[in-house]
C-alpha cells in the first residue's frame, strides 16, 4: 500500500513564498490607486501653482492700486495675496530647509492671508475694516501654530486646517448674506469661499477619522489631505480674482452714476433731468396723462455765498435738497439744473397738483432752520415757477415755460409759486419760434 506522500512545509514552497512576499509588499507599500493619484496630482506642482498664482495675484493688484482702483479693499487683498504666495513658498521649500520653521512661517503667513481676506470682504461690503474680535481670533490662531507642530501628520494638519475654515468663516457668512445681491461677479467670490470653506472642514474631519482608524497609513493621507488643501486654496485664489472683477463692476456703476447725478445734491444733473423729462411728455403722451415741470430757485443765494462762505452755501444746497426730496414720489424726479436752481418732473400730474406740491416744498424750505457763519441761524425761501405740457410741447418749450413762471415769481416778490398761463404760453412759443428762424441774409 503506498504511503501519501508528505507535505511541503510552506516556507519550502517557492510558489508560497512567492504569494507571502506579495501580500507583504501589499501590505507596507501605498496602494496603486494612491500612487497613480500622486502621480497624475503632483503636489509640489500643485504648490508651486498656488505660488505663482497668487504671485500673478498681488503683482495686477499692486498695477491696479497705482491707477483710479486704489481702493480699500484692493489694497487689503494685495497684502493677502503677496502672504498667500510667500506662505506656500515656504511650503515648497521645505525638503530643503528645517521643516519646523518651514511649517511655522507657512502657517503664519497662510494664517495672514486669510485675515486680510476677510478685510477685503468687510471693506467692499461694509466700507470698514475688521471688527476687533476678528484680530483676536487671529492672534489666537498665530499663538496655536507652534503647539501642534510637533504632533502626528493628521492632527497637525487638522487642528491647522480648523483655525484656518474658522478665520474664513465669518468672511463666507459676510459674502452670502450682504454681497449674493450686489454685483454679479461677487457671487462667484462667494460661491468660491464657501468652496474654500467646505474643503478645510473636510480635511478636519479626514484627520479625524484617519487619527481613530488607521494612525499608522501615512501615504494614502497625505495624498488626499494634499488635495483638499490645495483645491482650498485654488478655490481661495478664484475668490481675490473675483474680488477684482467685482470692484470693477463696482467702480463702473458709481462711474455711472456720477455721470448722471450732481455730486454735491445727489439729485439728477441738467442732462439727466432733460432725458427724464422728455421720457415723461412721452410716456404721458401715449397713455393720456397729464405731465407737469416745477422750476425751483433760491432767493438771494448769491447773498448767503457772499456773507457765509461757500461752504456753507452748499450745506445750503444740500438741506433744501433733502428737503425736496422728502416731499417726492417715486416717480417723480428732482434735478439740480445749475447753481441754486432746481427742476421736478412730475408724471401724472396737473397744473392744480404741481402747484400744490411746489407750495409744500416752498413752505418747508422757509421752514429750515440752517446754521450760517459762526454758527449764527440762517433762513432761506425760494420761488418757484409751474408748468404743465401741452400738445406739441417739447421738453425745452416745458421747461423754457416754467422759467418764465419763475421770473414772474420773482418780479412778484420772491417765495412764493407762479402757475404759467395763457399769455407766457403764447409768449415762449413765439420766443422758441423766433430762435429757430432762419437768420436774415446781408
Amino acid at each position: 500500500m503506498k504511503r501519501p506522500a508528505p507535505r511541503r512545509a510552506i516556507g519550502a514552497d517557492p510558489a508560497a513564498q512567492t504569494l507571502s512576499a506579495a501580500y507583504t509588499a501589499r501590505q507596507t507599500t501605498p496602494s496603486f490607486h494612491a500612487r497613480a493619484l500622486r502621480m497624475t496630482l503632483h503636489i509640489p506642482t500643485l504648490v508651486l501653482i498656488l505660488v505663482v498664482g497668487f504671485g500673478l495675484l498681488t503683482l495686477q493688484l499692486w498695477m491696479a492700486g497705482r491707477g483710479a482702483l486704489g481702493r480699500g479693499e484692493l489694497q487689503q487683498l494685495s497684502w493677502a495675496a503677496l502672504a498667500f504666495s510667500l506662505g506656500f513658498g515656504c511650503f515648497a521649500l521645505r525638503e530643503r530647509l528645517p521643516a519646523p520653521a518651514v511649517l511655522l512661517s507657512g502657517n503664519w503667513l497662510v494664517i495672514g492671508g486669510l485675515a486680510g481676506v476677510a478685510g477685503a470682504v468687510s471693506r467692499h461690503l461694509l466700507n470698514r475694516g475688521l471688527p476687533g474680535w476678528y484680530h483676536a481670533l487671529a492672534l489666537a490662531g498665530l499663538l496655536i501654530t507652534p503647539l501642534v507642530l510637533d504632533v502626528a501628520t493628521p492632527v497637525r494638519a487638522g487642528a491647522m486646517s480648523g483655525v484656518m475654515a474658522v478665520l474664513l468663516l465669518p468672511p463666507t457668512v459676510a459674502a452670502l448674506r450682504l454681497g449674493w445681491r450686489g454685483e454679479l461677479s461677487f457671487r462667484v467670490v462667494a460661491s468660491m469661499l464657501v468652496l474654500a470653506s467646505a474643503a478645510l472642514w473636510l480635511r478636519v474631519g479626514l484627520a479625524v477619522c484617519w487619527a481613530q482608524v488607521a494612525p499608522q497609513a501615512q501615504e494614502p493621507w497625505r495624498t488626499w489631505s494634499s488635495l483638499i488643501y490645495m483645491g482650498a486654496f485654488m478655490a481661495v485664489l478664484a475668490a481675490g480674482f473675483g474680488l477684482i472683477l467685482a470692484a470693477f463692476e463696482r467702480m463702473a456703476s458709481q462711474m455711472r452714476q456720477l455721470a448722471s447725478v450732481d455730486g454735491l445734491t445727489g439729485a439728477c444733473n441738467h442732462n439727466t433731468t432733460v432725458s427724464l423729462l422728455a421720457h415723461a411728455m412721452e410716456r404721458a403722451r401715449r397713455e393720456g396723462q397729464p405731465v407737469s415741470f416745477v422750476m425751483l430757485d433760491l432767493d438771494h443765494f448769491k447773498l448767503v455765498n457772499d456773507r457765509h462762505g461757500h461752504a456753507v452755501g452748499d450745506q445750503v444746497l444740500k438741506a433744501v435738497a433733502a428737503c425736496t426730496r422728502a416731499r417726492l414720489r417715486g416717480s417723480d424726479v428732482l434735478g439740480r439744473l445749475g447753481g441754486e436752481e432746481f427742476g421736478l418732473v412730475l408724471p401724472a400730474t396737473g397744473l392744480s397738483g404741481a402747484r400744490h406740491l411746489a407750495d409744500q416744498v416752498r413752505l418747508a424750505v422757509e421752514a429750515l432752520e440752517l446754521q450760517g457763519d459762526g454758527g449764527r441761524p440762517l433762513r432761506v425761501t425760494l420761488s418757484a415757477g409751474v408748468a404743465e405740457a401741452a400738445a406739441g410741447d417739447t421738453p425745452e418749450t416745458l421747461m423754457h415755460l416754467a422759467d418764465k413762471a419763475l421770473y414772474q415769481a420773482k418780479q412778484q416778490g420772491r417765495n412764493r409759486v407762479v402757475v404759467a398761463d395763457d399769455w407766457m404760453r403764447n409768449s415762449t412759443l413765439q420766443s422758441v419760434a423766433g430762435s429757430e428762424a432762419p437768420a436774415p441774409g446781408g
